[in-house]
Protein backbone atom coordinates (compact mmCIF):
# COMPACT_ATOMS: atom_id res chain seq x y z
CA UNK A 1 0.00 0.00 0.00
CA UNK A 2 1.31 3.55 -1.05
CA UNK A 3 4.15 2.42 -2.34
CA UNK A 4 6.76 5.81 -3.28
CA UNK A 5 4.27 7.71 -1.28
CA UNK A 6 5.13 9.43 1.62
CA UNK A 7 3.87 8.15 5.19
CA UNK A 8 1.46 9.96 6.92
CA UNK A 9 2.33 11.26 9.89
CA UNK A 10 -1.12 10.54 11.58
CA UNK A 11 -0.45 7.11 10.57
CA UNK A 12 3.26 6.63 11.55
CA UNK A 13 2.40 7.60 15.47
CA UNK A 14 -0.44 5.53 15.49
CA UNK A 15 1.75 2.48 14.09
CA UNK A 16 4.16 3.72 16.61
CA UNK A 17 1.63 2.64 19.95
CA UNK A 18 1.16 -0.77 18.15
CA UNK A 19 3.65 -3.47 18.23
CA UNK A 20 3.99 -6.10 15.78
CA UNK A 21 1.64 -4.09 13.36
CA UNK A 22 3.12 -2.19 10.38
CA UNK A 23 2.33 1.16 9.24
CA UNK A 24 0.35 -0.87 6.10
CA UNK A 25 -1.38 -2.74 8.63
CA UNK A 26 -2.72 0.09 10.52
CA UNK A 27 -3.95 1.78 6.88
CA UNK A 28 -5.82 -1.42 6.10
CA UNK A 29 -7.47 -1.58 9.61
CA UNK A 30 -8.28 2.04 9.47
CA UNK A 31 -10.16 1.47 5.91
CA UNK A 32 -11.71 -1.44 7.22
CA UNK A 33 -13.33 0.55 10.55
CA UNK A 34 -14.17 3.53 7.62
CA UNK A 35 -16.38 0.84 5.64
CA UNK A 36 -18.57 -0.30 8.17
CA UNK A 37 -21.66 0.77 8.59
CA UNK A 38 -22.52 3.20 11.10
CA UNK A 39 -23.40 1.58 14.54
CA UNK A 40 -21.94 -1.05 16.56
CA UNK A 41 -19.47 -3.61 15.62
CA UNK A 42 -16.89 -6.14 16.99
CA UNK A 43 -12.83 -6.91 16.62
CA UNK A 44 -14.11 -10.01 14.26
CA UNK A 45 -15.89 -7.47 12.06
CA UNK A 46 -13.21 -5.92 11.74
CA UNK A 47 -10.28 -8.67 11.49
CA UNK A 48 -12.87 -10.62 8.70
CA UNK A 49 -12.41 -7.44 6.55
CA UNK A 50 -8.13 -7.68 6.99
CA UNK A 51 -6.05 -9.57 4.83
CA UNK A 52 -5.15 -13.45 5.78
CA UNK A 53 -1.40 -12.63 7.17
CA UNK A 54 -3.76 -10.23 10.07
CA UNK A 55 -6.66 -12.63 10.20
CA UNK A 56 -4.20 -15.73 10.80
CA UNK A 57 -2.00 -14.43 13.20
CA UNK A 58 -2.95 -14.28 16.83
CA UNK A 59 -1.04 -11.39 17.61
CA UNK A 60 -1.60 -9.47 14.93
CA UNK A 61 -5.92 -9.72 15.98
CA UNK A 62 -4.62 -8.81 19.37
CA UNK A 63 -2.79 -5.53 18.07
CA UNK A 64 -5.66 -4.88 16.09
CA UNK A 65 -7.69 -4.77 19.42
CA UNK A 66 -5.08 -2.39 20.84
CA UNK A 67 -5.02 -0.23 18.11
CA UNK A 68 -9.23 -0.07 18.25
CA UNK A 69 -8.24 1.10 21.75
CA UNK A 70 -6.15 3.42 20.93
CA UNK A 71 -8.82 4.97 18.94
CA UNK A 72 -11.30 5.08 21.48
CA UNK A 73 -8.61 7.19 23.76
CA UNK A 74 -8.37 9.68 20.47
CA UNK A 75 -11.89 10.12 20.35
CA UNK A 76 -12.52 8.13 17.08
CA UNK A 77 -14.46 5.18 18.34
CA UNK A 78 -16.47 4.80 21.72
CA UNK A 79 -16.72 1.57 23.07
CA UNK A 80 -20.45 1.12 24.50
CA UNK A 81 -20.01 -2.27 25.88
CA UNK A 82 -16.88 -4.96 26.58
CA UNK A 83 -16.93 -5.93 22.92
CA UNK A 84 -18.10 -3.62 20.38
CA UNK A 85 -17.07 -0.11 18.89
CA UNK A 86 -18.84 2.75 17.82
CA UNK A 87 -17.36 5.06 15.42
CA UNK A 88 -17.77 8.83 16.44
CA UNK A 89 -17.30 9.94 12.68
CA UNK A 90 -17.35 8.51 8.73
CA UNK A 91 -13.47 8.19 8.85
CA UNK A 92 -10.51 9.12 11.11
CA UNK A 93 -9.87 12.12 8.63
CA UNK A 94 -13.38 13.34 9.07
CA UNK A 95 -12.67 13.15 13.07
CA UNK A 96 -9.30 14.70 13.31
CA UNK A 97 -10.43 17.54 10.91
CA UNK A 98 -12.21 19.44 13.67
CA UNK A 99 -9.07 18.82 15.99
CA UNK A 100 -7.25 20.46 12.74
CA UNK A 101 -8.60 23.60 12.90
CA UNK A 102 -8.77 24.03 16.30
CA UNK A 103 -5.08 23.48 16.58
CA UNK A 104 -4.97 26.28 13.75
CA UNK A 105 -6.72 28.56 15.63
CA UNK A 106 -4.61 27.50 18.90
CA UNK A 107 -1.26 28.85 16.82
CA UNK A 108 -2.61 31.54 15.55
CA UNK A 109 -3.03 33.47 19.17
CA UNK A 110 0.10 35.38 19.76
CA UNK A 111 2.51 34.99 22.13
CA UNK A 112 2.75 36.78 25.24
CA UNK A 113 4.81 40.62 24.03
CA UNK A 114 7.94 40.76 25.91
CA UNK A 115 7.26 43.38 28.16
CA UNK A 116 3.93 41.98 29.88
CA UNK A 117 6.43 39.88 31.88
CA UNK A 118 6.74 40.38 36.10
CA UNK A 119 8.29 43.30 36.82
CA UNK A 120 11.40 43.18 38.53
CA UNK A 121 12.33 46.47 40.39
CA UNK A 122 15.79 47.15 39.90
CA UNK A 123 17.70 47.82 43.42
CA UNK A 124 19.15 50.74 44.41
CA UNK A 125 23.31 50.79 44.91
CA UNK A 126 24.61 50.68 48.31
CA UNK A 127 26.87 53.16 49.20
CA UNK A 128 29.86 52.64 50.73
CA UNK A 129 29.56 52.95 54.62
CA UNK A 130 31.28 55.81 56.95
CA UNK A 131 34.03 55.18 58.97
CA UNK A 132 33.99 56.80 62.14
Amino acid sequence: MGEGRPVNPIIKMLAWRVKKLRVEDVQRVLAAIASLDDGPFTLTEVISLLPDEIRVDRNKRRRVGNLLQGLVSLGYLSKPSERKWVKNAPTLSHFLSQYLLELSSIEKIPPHPPGSGKVIPQRQKLGKFSSR
